[in-house]
């Protein structure tokens, strides 16, 4: 793959540090969970003109440690009303536990250059599905990658042409995907049927699961039925192909509808893993790693468990007086959230239950809590107040 160039993609990394500040002022209070939006833009090599990006990161992300994140593009960010339907729905499934924190990336599209970016130059002679692929991957996502510390777990999500465009991509790079949601797409275009190419993935050696979900409304009927055969005749158990159909809905109001359950199903399995270790019956630590390759098995990358579940856990042995798995969940809990430096605390409070020595405890929670972004200063302080 071909990469951004430098000049370009330090421009959009000093404009991430010089907005960020604002972002969160901004739009600190907007969602839950996603507390830094960045606004940039830049012309795209293979494309030859300005795209207007925006990136979310997730309250936890900063930038001195390791941690990788799944990536989510999300196309159509000029369409307000059903880009902040489907931004809000992940930022109120991560904050309920349901899917985990992850990379955010919003692309807008010129009105009068959107159609012809996800058509196939079979299809129209002005198509430039080829050279927007070649965006997405090349550029966006590794800017993603290289700045952003996205993981290669990317999920996309698109809606009409873009939906076309992104069950393009599924059909084309499954292998360099993990899921696309496809709402109200447009499967049959000239010398163009993404329902057979779909169908041609039943042949294909697939190690990890790959999702399709798709969304239809009142206005497509044909895609439903074309969809539905190809889910029917579908072979391949590792490509889960599953769906909804709105016979009474709008071509515009399917993301609304539809986002949510695509997004549930993508990570059902990660929830039940976490449930499972979540349970009170569930009192041992071997269970955890078991779990963990559970993930990496069937998604083919690893899924941090959610920063509440972890907590949860290690106060569950807590209350039962299981000090030392409350420390080892509350470590794993450090390993997976290194800017959620109060965990420190519950370990330090564990370790005076079994009088054990907490001077090291105490300097890592203070070097921990002076490089945490998580944190307000006046929250700092607060915390720095119940060392004990």
């Amino acid at each position: 793959m071909a990469n951004i160039s430098k000049i370009t993609m330090n421009k959009i990394f000093l404009s991430f540090f010089l907005t960020i500040f604002i972002s969160q002022i901004l739009f600190g209070q907007e969602y839950s969970v996603y507390k830094s939006k960045i606004d940039t833009s830049f012309v795209s090599s293979h494309l030859g003109y300005e795209k207007k990006i925006s990136i979310l990161l997730p309250d936890d992300w900063q930038n001195n440690n390791e941690k990788k994140y799944p990536l989510i593009i999300v196309f159509d960010r000029q369409n307000i009303r059903s880009h902040n339907q489907i931004i809000n729905t992940i930022d109120y499934l991560t904050a309920s536990e349901q899917m985990p924190r992850s990379i955010i990336i919003s692309i807008e599209s010129d009105n009068s250059r959107r159609i012809n970016e996800a058509k196939s130059p079979i299809s129209s002679e002005s198509g430039k599905a080829h050279l927007n692929e070649k965006y997405l991957f090349n550029e966006i996502i590794n800017l993603a990658e290289s700045k952003f510390k996205a993981s290669q777990f990317r999920v996309l999500i698109g809606h009409s042409w873009y939906g076309h465009f992104t069950t393009l991509m599924f059909t084309k790079n499954i292998d360099n995907l993990s899921a696309v949601i496809a709402l109200d797409p447009f499967f049959k275009q000239k010398n163009v049927s993404l329902t057979d190419s779909i169908s041609t993935l039943n042949n294909l050696e697939i190690k990890h699961t790959k999702y399709f979900r798709y969304s239809i409304g009142k206005d497509y009927p044909e895609d439903y039925r074309a969809i539905k055969i190809a889910k029917n005749e579908n072979t391949n158990s590792k490509v889960d192909i599953k769906g909804s159909y709105f016979p009474h809905s709008f071509h515009n109001s399917v993301p609304g509808l539809g986002v949510g359950e695509a997004l549930y199903d993508i990570f059902e399995y990660w929830s039940i893993q976490q449930y499972i270790f979540f349970q009170p019956s569930n009192d041992s630590l071997v269970v955890f790693a078991e779990l963990k390759n559970n993930l990496i098995n069937h998604y083919g990358d690893n899924l941090d468990f959610s920063l509440g579940v972890l907590n949860g856990k290690g106060w569950g042995f807590y209350n039962e007086e299981e000090y030392l798995k409350a420390i080892k969940v509350w470590n794993e809990l450090i390993n997976q959230y290194p800017s959620f430096s109060e965990a420190y605390l519950y370990i330090i409070d564990a370790q005076q239950q079994l009088k054990l020595d907490t001077s090291k405890t105490k300097i890592k929670f203070k070097e921990s809590l002076q490089l945490s972004q998580y944190y307000s200063q006046e929250e700092k302080k607060e915390l720095l107040s119940e060392l004990k």
